[in-house]
């Protein structure tokens, strides 16, 4: 039989492991497939990466709570082109929660929305509408306290779509399209919030140019 001090300093440990893990997670990614690669391609090694295959912004939600309870300095949130299919309002909805959500239960976060990306060669899916969803999140972003848009789209087109070089399938995305989409956010991840927050600075940013991925 397992003594009751065994249990107790098994579960004691537990705590202290998931306590540290909390602790360690100073920046989250939420999003889908495209959020999950960096997990294969090595970019952003002490990032918690949440991304999984097939998210949407309802399954954002539904696995928010762990999330917040972190508390994390950063949160970067990638999503809407599994569910472009549907309104663009519903999509902006759901950001909304989520970005309330997060301000409630964590305030001193800064969360960093990423427009979502261009597609090439994807007749089921519409630029159009994704330039639209994008605008939506950049004003939706401007009202929130403790928001930052981040424009990865115009960075991404040739031609008003998904450069095709970076992308293996007209969506996802090739080695070289995560080191353009690295020199894009590092400067986020890397900088405290608290310069981030300063309007010249969000100025100086927004004003930059991502350094010119090179091939291995």
């Amino acid at each position: 039989m397992v003594s009751a001090w065994f249990r107790v300093g098994v579960v004691s440990a537990a705590l202290l492991f998931l306590g540290a893990t909390a602790a360690l997670a100073k920046t989250v990614f939420l999003g889908g497939s495209q959020t999950a690669g960096w997990k294969y391609v090595g970019g952003f090694p002490e990032v918690v990466n949440k991304g999984a295959v097939s998210n949407t912004t309802a399954k954002i939600l539904k696995g928010l709570n762990p999330v917040v309870a972190m508390k994390p300095e950063k949160v970067f949130i990638l999503e809407g082109i599994n569910e472009i299919w549907s309104p663009n309002a519903s999509i902006l909805s759901r950001y909304r929660e989520i970005l309330r959500r997060i301000r409630q239960g964590s305030p001193k976060t800064v969360v960093f929305v990423q427009s979502v990306l261009p597609v090439v060669n994807r007749p089921d899916l519409s630029n159009d509408k994704i330039r639209d969803l994008n605008a939506g999140l950049q004003a939706l972003c401007a009202e929130m306290p403790g928001c930052v848009y981040i424009d990865l789209y115009s960075h991404f087109t040739v031609a008003g779509a998904l450069n095709e070089s970076l992308t293996t399938d007209g969506v996802h995305l090739r080695p070289d399209g995560y080191k353009l989409w690295q020199a894009l956010i590092e400067k986020y991840v890397a900088m405290p919030n608290d310069q981030i927050q300063r309007p010249e600075v969000l100025a100086g940013l927004a004003g930059q140019q991502p350094r010119t991925p090179t091939a291995n």
